[in-house]
């Protein structure tokens, strides 16, 4: 009628040493930061994967070449860390960009040069004069003229 409660204990995270997987070999890991970008999709994933796995065990039990492939792996310029722009493309910009500047201001300049001359309104002593004339008409440049009652 009364069935006993047996209680199983669960162990997660356990501190039993895992079985290690062997390490990865130094001519699949070696010199990655090279050959990362001409590997296959595939193999990158798997060599993802191979070093997720060793990653689990202890740090000290890694190689050095496998922490410097995970650090690589993880940090690397590649992917969305690629940079922009390679060694030497920066001054190709700058240099591009001062030109361009300096080329639109020649250009201003000459256009400016073989523009007809001003009309003798803008002329300063035209702008004093018509200044004093809208003074003596009682004008209000905000509101129109006013009017003297």
């Amino acid at each position: 009628m009364f069935k006993s409660l047996t209680r199983t204990a669960i162990r997660y995270n356990s501190t039993v040493a895992k079985t290690a997987p062997r390490a990865l070999s130094n001519a699949y890991i070696g010199n990655l930061e090279s050959r990362w970008t001409s590997l296959p999709k595939e193999d990158q994933q798997s060599l993802i994967e191979e070093l997720k796995v060793r990653q689990e065990l202890p740090w000290q039990e890694l190689t050095p070449a496998e922490k410097k492939a995970a650090y690589y792996i993880s940090f690397g310029e590649w992917g969305p860390r690629k940079p922009l722009y390679g060694p030497g493309e920066q001054s190709k910009v700058f240099w591009g960009t001062a030109g361009l500047i300096v080329l639109s201001a020649v250009l201003f300049f000459g256009i400016k040069q073989l523009a007809p001359p001003q009309p003798h309104t803008l002329n300063r002593e035209w702008q004093e004069a018509s200044d004093e004339y809208l003074k003596s008409k009682n004008a209000n440049p905000f509101s129109g003229y006013s009017q003297v009652q």
